[in-house]
């Protein structure tokens, strides 16, 4: 450790007088005299006594103003003396007088503690220096001497070194005189500095990862050991070491800053292995300290296992975007550098990749529509910072509710009668439309399904929705459709009216499957046979027989034009078998048909009104009552069997229904006369598929 000496003159000097530890007086001459006496009867009591009169002498120096930033170490204090005096009376039991000097506080009589290294007033030498004072580091005096002034004491002291006589006159008097800082010969010091010693502490990182695909900052702590330098030392400059673990050569940079840490460049450090480190400061005193020790790093980053995944048991809307969040967990604390998010239903074994990228985002948000309905599980895994993935996360599981994906069309045959296919997940229901027709919702996962009419050739739109599980139903899927016909065969349409119908016959000469029947436009029967018997016509029909090919296309027989005229009423049983029962009179009156129709109304009553509000669905019950005789009893019991039973009536004035035949009276007579209603239900001859 390097060492400065400087000689310092005193810059202040002054005596202060004492009488009875009182002080009376301060004088600042060209010679100052340090002195004590003593006058005392000794009767036992107290060991120590204080000086009756005495004198200390107050030196002042001041401070470097070069070696600010060093430790001031030891302060040896100079004096030119020039006189010295010691007289003393009253016998000791034992011991002897001591007259001493020092750099001291003086006023105490010491008889038993004198101490043995002190140099005695006797071998003072007069008309010269003398060092009388030596402040070493750790002294108060010197440490707080930076605060301006270092005050030093050149006094004079007696003691004795064994025991009085009591009831015995003691006195003692010791002098020395020296020249103040107003002489000739002023009193000096010699100040003693030492460099304030630097040192780094708390480095970091000092084990662990160290990425080195980012910018890398190492910190130290700089310190400094100024325990009596007037000012605050701190760093200027810094050389920061890294080497290749298990290499002699290292990389040095020699920064000048008061920054305590140091950043490499990302991409300096080699991508696997370790490195060390070591770092040395200079203080502003120009001061180097120790290298700090070695510090190795790994470069190959720790495996990460992301947690805190969210959602997780709970419910999500598969209808809006839903963003899936986690976290990148990693001991090393480095950010992750690519996700993959996996997904599975809970019907399913092997996970599916929903998303994936490489980003340190950890999160992603999920458009629309992507999650399937029903109860599904998701995990993530990410990558550290060399792109190594690590493990899978825990699984967290949610329940999604949304309309089901739209399902996927296939190629449809655009036949007269097309056949609709697709492709969908999570079906429970569907819906199709062509054109006019609709299916209907309907129940089951089939994914085909044919249009039951023909449909004109022409541009058409088609329509195919599912619904799942929770009810809900997917949105349209549609495409357009141009239908035309190929027809293969020939098909000849006879007709004739037969009782209460008309029977209409073909000849076919083709591959059909079937025929369907059609009067004035309208469907009214699916066969196999060449033949069918229309009881539901009255007055003028045009019939059109369709011959069905296996393909979807169709052969038309043309339209024919028949009547079917009505001389009386009639009513049958719906199944083809059933006879007609003729109705022509009634006995001494004519016959009679009565009309009672009734509408499903409502009504609502509402405060503040009078009158109730009507609500209607639009239903109505329509009640046919008849009056008829019949002359033959067969008849009469054949229409007895029909009660309860679905019917049809027709007759010579235009009403041609059917329905339930609810109600019948007859009284029995020669001619039995005949009452019953007959509640009229929708026409539909026949179902659509």
């Amino acid at each position: 450790m390097a060492q400065y000496l400087e000689t310092v003159y005193a810059s202040d000097s002054w005596m202060e007088q004492y009488t009875n530890s009182e002080q009376s007086g301060i004088s600042r001459a060209e010679l100052l005299t340090s002195q004590e006496n003593f006058s005392f009867l000794y009767e036992g009591i107290p060991h120590s006594v204080y000086a009756e009169s005495e004198s200390w002498i107050r030196v002042h120096y001041p401070t470097s103003g070069q070696y600010k930033k060093k430790n001031l170490v030891r302060a040896r204090q100079y004096v030119y003396v020039t006189g010295k005096d010691s007289s003393a009376s009253g016998s000791l039991q034992s011991g002897r007088y001591v007259f001493g000097y020092q750099n001291g506080i003086a006023g105490v009589f010491f008889f038993d503690a004198v101490d043995p290294m002190a140099p005695e007033l006797d071998d003072l030498p007069q008309n010269q220096y003398v060092q009388i004072g030596d402040l070493a580091d750790g002294d108060i005096a010197l440490t707080s001497a930076r605060n301006g002034f270092l005050e030093m004491t050149p006094n004079v002291w007696v003691g004795c070194t064994g025991s009085m006589r009591s009831g015995s006159r003691y006195t003692a008097n010791a002098s020395m005189q020296i020249q103040s800082h107003l002489g000739a010969n002023r009193p000096y010091v010699i100040y003693t500095y030492e460099d304030v010693s630097v040192d780094v502490r708390d480095c970091a990182p000092s084990s662990g990862f160290v990425n080195e695909k980012e910018d890398a900052v190492f910190r130290w702590r700089f310190e400094e050991y100024s325990r009596t330098a007037e000012q605050i030392v701190q760093q200027a400059a810094y050389q920061f070491r890294w080497r290749v673990s298990g290499e002699s050569s290292y990389q040095e940079s020699t920064v000048t800053s008061g920054m305590e840490s140091h950043t490499v460049p990302a991409g300096t450090f080699p991508e696997s292995g370790s490195i060390d480190w070591c770092v040395r400061v200079q203080s502003d005193d120009g001061v180097w300290s120790d290298w700090s020790s070695w510090m190795t790093l790994t470069t190959q980053d720790s495996l990460s296992t992301p947690s805190g995944l969210s959602p997780d048991m709970s419910y999500v809307d598969g209808n809006l975007p839903q963003q899936f969040s986690w976290r990148h967990t990693i001991a090393t604390g480095t950010a992750q550098s690519a996700f993959e998010l996996q997904y599975r239903t809970g019907e399913e074994e092997d996970w599916q990749e929903l998303a994936a990228a490489q980003t340190q985002q950890t999160s992603v948000l999920l458009p629309q529509d992507t999650l399937p309905t029903g109860k599904g599980e998701w995990r993530v895994r990410t990558a550290n910072s060399d792109g190594v993935w690590g493990d899978w996360s825990q699984i967290a599981s949610v329940i999604v509710r949304a309309r089901p994906l739209a399902p996927s069309l296939g190629q449809i045959d655009p036949a007269p009668k097309p056949c609709i296919r697709w492709q969908a997940q999570d079906q429970q229901g569907y819906q199709v439309q062509v054109g006019p027709v609709d299916s209907g919702q309907r129940y089951g996962d089939e994914k085909e399904w044919r249009c039951p009419e023909f449909l004109p050739d022409g541009s058409y739109q088609v329509g195919v929705r599912i619904q799942n599980r929770f009810g809900l139903w997917s949105e349209w899927v549609q495409t357009s459709i141009q239908v035309q016909n190929h027809p293969e065969g020939e098909i000849q349409l006879l007709g004739r009216a037969s009782g209460c119908g008309i029977s209409l016959t073909w000849d076919a000469a083709g591959d059909f499957v079937g025929y369907l029947v059609r009067r004035d436009g309208t469907k009214i029967a699916q066969v196999d046979a060449c033949a069918y018997t229309d009881r539901l016509c009255w007055d003028k029909h045009r019939y059109e027989v369709l011959g069905e090919m296996a393909n979807g296309h169709y052969v038309s027989s043309g339209v024919v034009t028949l009547a079917c005229r009505m001389d009386c009423a009639a009513l049958c049983g719906l199944e083809e078998e059933d006879e007609w029962i003729f109705l022509q009179v009634r006995r001494d009156s004519v016959p009679e048909h009565r009309l009672e129709q009734v509408a499903t109304v409502t009504y609502q009553h509402y405060d503040g009104m009078t009158l109730p509000q009507a609500q209607t669905n639009g239903s109505q019950d329509r009640r046919h009552h008849f009056l008829f005789s019949l002359p033959d009893r067969r008849q009469v019991e054949k229409l007895l069997a029909l009660t309860g039973q679905s019917v049809i009536y027709k007759d010579p004035w235009g009403y041609c229904l059917t329905g339930v035949l609810e109600q019948l009276e007859v009284a029995f007579a020669q001619c039995p006369e005949i009452a019953f209603s007959i509640v009229e239900t929708e026409r539909r001859e026949v179902h659509a598929d």
